[in-house]
């Protein structure tokens, strides 16, 4: 059947305008599409920024945690850590705190010291390096499992951790040699041939004077600490200044004094109330940390030999 013309018009003119509304639905069908497209990549990128900002919320959120549960480690690597200042020497253990106090090497830098300061002033830094330790065997009596916190703080510092077993990596135990600046691995033939070297021998001699010399600029800058200064004071008069009382004054004023750990920003409800104190430790430990940043620089210097034979005992732990 066809349909007839009605309209009155030429038939080539009705085909062009029937060919017309057909190309216009078309164009509006695919604008339709378009605009359908459009607005599903719109919402896919709105989801990809979601995505993006949760991500940075939950990287954020882990690296506050990290830092909190690095102020509590350090929090208790503080209280149970033993340290002689002047010998550069930390250890958890009581033995081997002990074993450092009898050591030759302890007595040598004591001696040098002693040779630098007046007599008394180096009486009071030896009885100021007990003070200390007997108040950390204090601080580790609080603690109800101090071989567990040791181990915890040990697996803490542990970075291999966290790596999957694919990259086949794993934490190897290896000895440094400071005087050389060289690990050697823990196997007992490969160590006693290092340590039978006649350039490690040399190192170790030269090493052991630039110690003592550091050690000399790690007392003085205790020494000149008003805090210190004052205990000096009353022990040049005899006064006995470690006193509980004394201690726990030097305690508060130190804390006024030193700065937050890392500078850092962010100040959690709880480090508000604990921070002072926990971040910074006490007064003194602030102070002989300075003092040891002070002498790094001195034991940076390049290793000169020394043929004589002070100083060949080796570090203790």
């Amino acid at each position: 059947l066809f349909r007839s013309n009605t309209t009155g018009e030429p038939e080539s003119k009705v085909a062009k305008s029937d060919e017309t509304a057909e190309t216009a639905g078309e164009k509006s069908e695919d604008e339709g599409t378009e605009t359908a497209a459009d607005a599903e990549d719109k919402g896919e990128a709105a989801t990809d920024q979601d995505e993006n900002s949760e991500k940075r919320k939950l990287q954020a959120g882990k690296k506050t945690q990290d830092r909190q549960k690095k102020r509590q480690r350090d929090r208790m690597v503080e209280r149970i850590q033993y340290v002689c200042s002047l010998c550069k020497f930390r250890t958890y253990y009581d033995d081997e705190m002990k074993s450092h106090l009898e050591s030759k090497f302890h007595s040598d830098h004591f001696n040098f010291v002693g040779t630098k300061l007046p007599k008394q002033t180096a009486d009071f830094l030896a009885e100021y390096v007990a003070n200390k330790t007997k108040k950390t065997e204090e601080r580790r009596k609080s603690v109800e499992d101090i071989n567990a916190a040791i181990q915890q703080i040990y697996k803490d510092q542990d970075l291999t951790q966290d790596l999957g077993m694919e990259h086949f990596v794993k934490k190897v135990e290896a000895a440094h040699c400071t005087a050389c600046d060289f690990f050697i691995p823990m196997q007992y033939g490969i160590l006693q041939k290092h340590l039978k070297s006649v350039e490690h021998n040399q190192n170790r001699k030269a090493m052991m004077e630039q110690s003592k010399k550091s050690s000399l600029v790690v007392a003085k800058s205790i020494l000149n600490n008003k805090m210190i200064s004052k205990k000096l004071e009353m022990y040049l008069k005899g006064e006995n200044p470690f006193t509980d009382e004394l201690d726990k004054d030097d305690a508060a004023e130190g804390t006024a004094e030193c700065e937050p750990v890392e500078n850092q920003t962010e100040v959690t409800e709880e480090s508000k109330v604990e921070g002072m104190e926990t971040d910074c430790g006490t007064g003194e430990d602030q102070i002989e940390t300075e003092a040891n940043e002070e002498s790094t620089a001195d034991d940076e210097k390049p290793l000169e030999g020394d043929d004589g034979d002070e100083g060949e005992a080796h570090a203790e732990g």
